[in-house]
């Protein structure tokens, strides 16, 4: 999974005015992009009995991606959520 939005800008996930700060050391964190988490569905065994059909209530849930290239430090958050710094 590549960085990338939902219509294929990868990169682009939050504006370059939006500038988050890091929580553990203050510097200012880089936008990964958009990424699609899944959530819901099921799992062990009943993909092997159900196949596909065992994902029918899979759902995806895009969460922006940002990173510290200091420390490490790695945050998700809702797309349009407002960015805050403190």
């Amino acid at each position: 999974m590549g960085p990338e939005n939902d219509d294929g800008r990868g990169g682009e996930g939050m504006s370059a005015d939006a500038s988050i700060a890091c929580l553990r050391c203050g510097t200012i964190m880089t936008s990964m992009g958009i990424e699609q988490f899944r959530t819901g569905g099921t799992s062990g065994g009943w993909k092997l009995l159900f196949g596909e059909w065992a994902e029918v209530g899979e759902d995806m849930l895009p969460l922006a991606v940002s990173a510290c290239g200091h420390c490490g430090y790695v945050e998700l958050r809702r797309p349009e959520a407002p960015a805050t710094s403190t």
